[in-house]
């Protein structure tokens, strides 16, 4: 399962139009961190935020098991870089 978690200050109508266009919404389950309390918790709040980014988070990536222990982890600060997907299919390959 797939969960997608996002700070109030991402979720507009343009993020709706997004998710519904690629269908997503049947294939991965989208939370709301309203007071990006989890986003705190985990220490991936955007420190010195511009003011469209407050409360939003790094880029993040957390592969957890079945039992809920955390697997991987990838944090990226620059959302232009992507995680390199045969990074996450080798950490995918070791869950099975």
């Amino acid at each position: 399962m797939i969960v997608w978690v996002m700070s109030a200050a991402q979720i507009n109508e343009r993020t709706r139009i997004f998710i519904d266009e690629l269908g997503l919404a049947k294939r991965v389950l989208f939370l709301s961190d309203p007071k990006s309390r989890l986003i705190r918790d985990l220490g991936i709040l955007k420190e010195d935020p511009e003011n469209i980014e407050k409360g939003v988070p790094h880029p993040t990536t957390l592969v957890l098991d079945r039992s809920g222990t955390v697997q991987f982890v990838d944090v990226r600060e620059n959302y232009h870089f992507w995680l390199d997907p045969a990074a996450m299919s080798d950490v995918l390959a070791r869950l099975e």
